[in-house]
Formats: structure tokens, C-alpha cells, sequence
């Protein structure tokens, strides 16, 4: 059933360029992120998890302890931290982020100068573009909304969204903060959101929008609004 639900939420992992690590690492994410609970595994408040649990798992028993630090180390985009438990001695891993597990507290560090990071977008899909304009974007589940400090593979840049993505989606980091919306930089540089009360980041905190191409998208209305804490 576990293996059926990661197959499920990643793909049949068919694709070109696919092998033994980018399964496991498709498996890890899912558990990680989103199943530990369900699978009956203890987990640490800062969602780490014992290795050897894991490979004890009927959908992790081909794997060995070798293909873990395999996949933490090739993952070009470092989802994964590994550490050793004091008590035990023994390995432990998480995903960095990307949780819809709620009872998880990750490390993050809270943004408050938006000049730290001049650059905060969101990749996603054109197809998108029409709910994202009606609803802002969203947190789909998770416990944040997902941003990058720069274009994948710019300096800096190993996560924060597919490199498949379409759409680039600029954040006006100024206007957010001194709206009161939180955002949290993550151990490998992703930048995180809960958004508003509605786990939400409306419109009117986008700055620019444009295609993989460079061609500017028209933003909508609500973006051209000041800040609620703008007095000129």
C-alpha cells in the first residue's frame, strides 16, 4: 500500500534520467514529508527520523544504508540533512522542508530586512496562472508556500522550485513584511511562507511576473495596491 501511495504522489518514476537514488529519493520525500505518521514511525519535534526505522520499512527493505547517504549527497537540491543521535549514536534524517505534517518545528530562520534578499519568486506553471490571479498563491496543504531566492541554478539556488517551471512569480518582499506576512529561510536557502490568516499570499504582494522567456506577464490590479502601512 505505501509503495502504491508513492508511485501515486511522484509518478511511476518512468522519466528519463531515473535510477535506484531518484526513487529512493521520490520515497523519502513522500514518507518525510507527508507519511511518517500514517506509517507508524516515531519522528523528533524537528522531524527527524531513525534511519534504521526506515529501512525496516516494507516500501524501504531493498535500500541499504550506503543508497541513504547516497541520496542525501547527490540530491541537487539537499531536501535531505542527516545527523547522529546523541543517546543512541545512531543516523537520523528529515527533509528539510515541504511538510504537510503539522506537528513538525524545522529549523528556520525568520527574514525581517527584505534587503537580505532582494530576490524572492515562486516558480509555477502558466497553466496555473488564472487560479494564482483569483486566490493568490497557496500553501496546497503544506505547512508553507515555497520561494527561491533566485532563477534554478543562479548562485545560491538548489531549491525552492521545479526546475520545470514555467512561470516566475516576483515577490515584493518590502510591502509584505511591513504588512505583517512572516517568510523563514530554511538550511538550504529555501524560502518559506505560512502566508495570511487564509495560508494565502495575495496578489497585491507580487512585484513582477513573467515566462521562462523573460516576456513580462500584466499583474493584477490588487497588485498595484500600497501597502496597508504606507502613509505617502
Amino acid at each position: 500500500m505505501a509503495a502504491r501511495n508513492v508511485q501515486r504522489f511522484y509518478g511511476s518514476g518512468s522519466r528519463a534520467g531515473t535510477g535506484k537514488v531518484v526513487e529512493l529519493s521520490k520515497a523519502l520525500s513522500w514518507l518525510l514529508r507527508h507519511a511518517v505518521v500514517k506509517e507508524g514511525l516515531q519522528f523528533q519535534a524537528d522531524g527527524y527520523v531513525f534511519v534504521d526505522d526506515i529501512l525496516r520499512h516494507p516500501s524501504f527493505t531493498k535500500y541499504t544504508i550506503d543508497d541513504v547517504h547516497e541520496c542525501v549527497e547527490k540530491n541537487e537540491k539537499k531536501r535531505f540533512g542527516l545527523k547522529t543521535d546523541e543517546i543512541t549514536g545512531k543516523e537520523m534524517i528529515r527533509a528539510h522542508q515541504g511538510h504537510s505534517i503539522q506537528d513538525l518545528d524545522i529549523d528556520m530562520r525568520e527574514i525581517t530586512d527584505p534587503k537580505e534578499f532582494p530576490t524572492v519568486l515562486h516558480g509555477t506553471y502558466r497553466k496555473h496562472w488564472s487560479s494564482i490571479c483569483n486566490k493568490g498563491l497557496s500553501k496546497m496543504g503544506r505547512q508553507h508556500v515555497h520561494f527561491a531566492p533566485g532563477l534554478p541554478k543562479g548562485a545560491g539556488v538548489v531549491s525552492g522550485m521545479r526546475a520545470s517551471a514555467d512561470l516566475y512569480i516576483y515577490i515584493d518582499m518590502e510591502k509584505a513584511l511591513n504588512d505583517g506576512l512572516k517568510f523563514f529561510v530554511s538550511s538550504n536557502n529555501v524560502i518559506l511562507s505560512p502566508g495570511n490568516e487564509n495560508g494565502c499570499i495575495p496578489t497585491r504582494y507580487f512585484r513582477l511576473v513573467e515566462d521562462r522567456r523573460g516576456e513580462r506577464i500584466s499583474l493584477p490590479a490588487e497588485s498595484f495596491e500600497r501597502t496597508t502601512t504606507d502613509t505617502r
